[in-house]
């Protein structure tokens, strides 16, 4: 017997003898019933509308009921090298959010596709290559690259990766497959980052992208007349992780858990908010006296 239907039974047996019970206890005793046979067992991540559950955090976690992002769509394509590894999954919100970037940038800029690598493992758990993408919260997004005369490239089956003051290619950190050579397509992926900020369905918790990087994007978006609120926002979500590699190769979206997973067990652990908040400017720095 369900341990809540159990609970039930004994709470009526021991107030059943008594007339006078109250009419809130009896609704509430009513709500167990209802629920337990219902559910049967309503435990952590087995309670739900059918819809994915991103479970614990995202280097330790699992992902349930997970969508599969197609192999390409509207404005994006996986590589073949992702795609052999079948870590496509990610939540519903997660896999969605990507197909709308995509597709907005393909409108706001034609003539390029945003490549997709590593989301989540089916059910998620430990992954390889990575120590977080664990519960479908997490998504490897290749830049968008031009070649020498501004014309956008295809995504590459690799991760070039992007430095020095023209933003050119580098061979890639594994040293596989030759890339050739490309500038990092300031614009689109400027647009991609506000996308992603802008998408009412999501809440970003990071974009993880190298300083450099960062500082370009913002520079461009000002340059472009942006809205400052998604500037400050992009300002807050952009961010070289520490004692990591510095993700000049690809930006590494991570989306904050969905309202309904956090009762399923889903741990947010950004400790920046992006939605709902006010945004005070930064304070000056303090030059040093040598």
């Amino acid at each position: 017997m369900p341990v809540g239907l159990a609970f039930s039974l004994a709470f009526l047996m021991r107030t059943g003898k008594n007339r006078a019970v109250p009419l809130r206890r009896f609704a509430f005793v009513s709500f167990l019933l209802l629920l337990s046979c219902s559910a049967g067992c309503v435990a952590r991540a087995m309670f739900t509308d059918g819809s994915s559950v991103s479970i614990g955090r995202a280097d330790r976690g699992l992902l349930r009921g997970g969508r599969q992002l197609a192999a390409a769509g509207d404005g994006f394509v996986v590589p073949p090298t992702w795609a052999a590894r079948g870590t496509q999954w990610g939540t519903d919100e997660l896999v969605s959010a990507i197909e709308r970037a995509a597709l907005r940038v393909a409108g706001e800029h034609p003539g390029a596709r945003l490549g997709v690598g590593d989301l989540s493992r089916h059910g998620g758990g430990d992954m390889s290559f990575h120590r977080s993408h664990e519960n479908g919260r997490d998504a490897d997004l290749l830049f968008y690259a031009v070649d020498e005369v501004g014309a956008p490239l295809s995504p590459a089956d690799a991760m070039p990766r992007f430095r020095g003051r023209d933003l050119h290619s580098r061979p890639p950190y594994d040293g596989g497959q030759a890339v050739s050579s490309r500038r990092f397509d300031l614009p689109r992926n400027w647009a991609l980052v506000a996308a992603l900020l802008e998408d009412p369905a999501i809440t970003v918790e990071y974009l993880f992208i190298s300083e450099r990087l960062r500082d370009r994007l913002l520079e461009h978006a000002v340059a472009v007349g942006a809205p400052g609120e998604v500037v400050q926002r992009a300002r807050r979500a952009l961010r070289q992780p520490a004692r990591f590699p510095p993700h000049d190769d690809h930006l590494h979206l991570r989306i904050r858990c969905p309202p309904g997973d956090r009762f399923q067990g889903c741990v947010d652990e950004g400790k920046v908010r992006l939605r709902s908040e006010v945004i005070k400017p930064e304070a000056p720095r303090r030059r040093r006296v040598s």
